[in-house]
This record gives C-alpha cells, structure tokens and sequence, in this order.
C-alpha cells in the first residue's frame, strides 16, 4: 500500500494476479514443458520428444459472456507438436513422425483477475483436474531410495497406480485401495501365469513374485531352452 497525503492507496490487486497469469501463459508454461522434452524406452532406440517452441493456445470456442449463461468453463484448449524418433541403427537410418498432439484445457483469466468454472466466476482455482492419461513420478522412500510410479486416469472410473520399488518388482493400487502385485492383478483379470510369462517383455518381473525359488529357475530354465524367452 502507498500513503500520500496521509491517504493509504490499495494496489489494483486484479491487475497484478492477472499480469502473473499473463506471465504463467507466455514463459511459464514453456519452462514446465521443457522439463518433460524427452522420453526414452528402456533400449534407447524409441524417443518421445515435444517441440515446445511450437504450443499454442488456440481461441476460446465460446464467449465468456455465454460460459457464464450456459454453465461451462472459459478455457482454451492447449496444443503442441510431438514427434516419436526411432534412432538409426545398423539397418535402417533414423526416422521421426510427427503430430500436433492435445495436452488440455486451460481454464483462462479475465481483466478482472477471476475465472468462470462451470458457470460461476473465481478467483482462485483450488483444484485443477488431470486429463485422462499416464503420469510418471520418481520419489525417494524413507530409506532414500528412489521409487517410480505411474498413475493411469481413465475417462471413467477410479485411477490406477504403477510402483515399481527398489527390487524391481511392480506394484498395481486401483482406486487408492491396498496394493497388490502386478501378478496378482493380471490374473485377476483373467490371464493364466503361460499367458503372462510369454507375453511379457521382461518375464523375470512376475517370477520374481513366485515363492518356490527352485520351481521358478526351472520354469525359466524350461521356457528359455524351449525357445519361448
């Protein structure tokens, strides 16, 4: 606050938060994007990469004054271009495809420092919604050791959550509740322990849940020298 004349002047709060927001669209958003540029597969053959210089946030597909009359969200829907590089090899040389991918929609801030949610002006969105999709994480236990997750939010439906910990064994939570392991979840969902064994890329992370250690290297022994692993 300023004081002239011994008269205290309140600062035009709205217009610092919507310059912050301003601020958040044009640098912001590129910063956080450039922390995720690429993602590799386990082979480092395979790269996801985002071309952050080209996102855009395109026009609002309606009015604010009509978000307001019919109950819906003022945003704008935010996309950027995406190429998956598949690297040279001894065959063949490298090659990328690309496409315009959609990564949300951003609710968006008027003159007035607020927001229309669903209908009703804001100030403060307490609570942004993910999109349907996969999110990864790394955090470390109480013991400091890294441990990964990934969370599958479906369109329907409660969310689904990956941990893989520090022996490399991957941990499946549906809806929050206990979790369970991986080879407990593929049978409930109707795979017999061949289905799984043969289809899976890395076998050895469901035998690791099997108890009889001697039955297991004789399983793996078994499918290896038959050709199957």
């Amino acid at each position: 606050m300023e004081k002239k004349d011994g008269v205290t002047t309140i600062p035009g709060l709205n217009q610092i938060q919507f310059e912050g927001f301003c601020r958040f669209i044009d640098q912001g958003l590129i910063e956080e994007l450039s922390k995720f540029q690429k993602i590799e597969d386990l082979d480092q053959e395979i790269q996801f990469h985002l071309f952050v210089e080209t996102s855009q946030l395109v026009e609002p597909l309606i009015k604010e004054r009509d978000a307001v009359y019919d109950s819906l969200t003022y945003s704008s829907e935010f996309y950027v271009l995406a190429g998956l590089i598949w690297k040279a090899s001894k065959d063949q040389s490298t090659r990328m495809q690309e496409q315009i991918i959609f990564l949300g929609s951003i609710p968006l801030m008027n003159s007035l420092g607020s927001f229309i949610v669903n209908g009703i002006y804001r100030i403060v969105i307490n609570q942004i919604l993910q999109s349907p999709g996969i999110y990864y994480r790394s955090e470390l236990d109480h013991n400091g050791i890294s441990v990964y997750t990934g969370t599958i939010i479906s369109d329907w439906g409660g969310r689904s959550e990956l941990e893989i910990d520090r022996k490399a064994r991957i941990w499946a939570r549906v809806s929050r509740k206990k979790k369970i392991s991986i080879l407990v979840l593929s049978s409930a969902m109707g795979l017999d322990l061949r289905e799984i064994i043969e289809n899976a890329c890395y076998p050895e992370i469901f035998l690791s849940f099997l108890s009889d250690k001697d039955k297991k290297k004789n399983w793996f022994k078994r499918k290896r020298d038959s050709g199957v692993l």
